[in-house]
């Protein structure tokens, strides 16, 4: 898909000396922000409609249970403008990358989808976000000119090169859009800054200074549980018991994130990938490790395998006890999704992470695979 993505983009000029556009970003353009705002936009939108506006799609149910269980934030129509920039930002920045159509009727900005799939691609998870996030973005700065500032931090890597960074950035914001004071910019090109640090596995910014960058401080919505530790002295159970005495189990962001990882395999594999070469339909997302018994493995696409509705409630689970798992067909499970990671990282498609399947593969020695 990355290819896809970069084929994409590579015939569009994203020359900001030249659009004078400064929304190809902003700060609340966070890859689980924008996948969200296209989840939106897929459920919230009539085929039959030919445009919309962000009204249309911040006022939608969808929309409304997404940023109050998901997000944690207040009612839309109890606190609307405090979803302006959550949802006109991603909508901005979607339309200078050409997956929507921007045009504005009077006082309204009006949008049409032109790129579907790509759109559909982003809503699946927020990974596929900050992928398509360090295509567009590394495109954007080339095509500007102002990469070479950027590469330059990158290779120096000093509080003095974050700051000339800074400095070359704001001059060149101010001098080519209508933003002409110096504190837009630095909150613009603090997110921007960290996708593509953590893209190359470089430092980025933490409060105005040099610091390491984890995928999580690219998220608007933090998942908590992803900071539990299992103490080693903890058995399994008393490791579970504090994990959902956290309120982890009655957490909706959780319960989303697993639903979200479960529709991006089966968005991937069309067929099982136990028997791949079959044409047996795979409509059932199974987690090799028990959810209830590996919470912290649930909402991870390594741990989700794609199979069929036999495989899954009578080979996986026997006699359709979902709560019992056939230790010989879990063993088929991980071999199976192991070939789908190999086939994955000789595609470069970057659909997993071959260093997280090699973590879950160290849970076979508590499972006593």
């Amino acid at each position: 898909m990355l290819k896809i993505i970069e084929e994409f983009l590579k015939n569009k000029n994203f020359d900001i000396r030249k659009t004078h556009n400064s929304r190809f970003f902003d700060q609340k353009v966070q890859p689980d922000v924008l996948s969200a705002v296209c989840e939106s936009i897929l459920y919230c939108l009539d085929d039959k409609k030919n445009s919309f506006t962000v009204n249309d799609i911040r006022y939608c149910d969808y929309s409304n249970e997404l940023v109050t269980e998901i997000f944690n934030k207040p009612e839309i129509k109890k606190a609307s403008n405090e979803y302006d920039k959550f949802f006109s930002q991603p909508l901005k920045m979607m339309g200078y990358a050409g997956l929507l159509q921007e045009r504005k009727k009077g006082r309204e900005n009006f949008y049409i989808v032109l790129e579907k799939d790509m759109i559909e691609y982003i809503s699946l998870r927020d990974r596929n976000a900050y992928y398509f996030l360090t295509i567009y973005l590394e495109k954007v700065l080339k095509d500007s000119g102002i990469w070479k500032y950027f590469n330059n931090f990158f290779i120096k890597q000093t509080q003095s090169s974050l700051e000339e960074l800074r400095k070359n950035y704001v001059n060149f914001v101010i001098q080519n859009t209508s933003i002409n004071k110096g504190l837009e910019p630095i909150r613009i090109l603090n997110p921007m800054l960290n996708i593509l640090s953590f893209k190359y596995k470089k430092k980025g910014t933490i409060k105005g200074k040099i610091g390491d960058i984890n995928y999580n401080d690219l998220l608007y919505n933090r998942p908590n549980w992803r900071d539990i530790k299992k103490d080693k002295t903890l058995t399994r159970v008393e490791f579970n018991k504090i994990f959902f005495d956290q309120g982890v189990d009655n957490n909706k962001s959780y319960e989303y994130s697993i639903t979200k990882a479960k529709r991006f395999v089966k968005s991937i594999h069309a067929v099982s990938e136990i028997h791949r070469f079959s044409n047996y339909p795979a409509t059932q997302a199974h987690h090799i490790f028990l959810a209830s018994e590996y919470p912290e493995l649930a909402d991870i696409p390594e741990n989700i395998i794609a199979i069929t509705p036999n495989q899954h409630f009578y080979r996986a689970h026997p006699d359709n006890k979902t709560s019992v798992l056939d230790k010989s067909y879990q063993i088929i499970c991980l071999i199976s999704k192991l070939d789908s990671i190999e086939i994955d990282y000789y595609d470069n498609t970057q659909y997993y992470d071959k260093n997280k399947f090699i973590d879950i593969n160290k849970y076979c020695i508590r499972a006593k695979l």
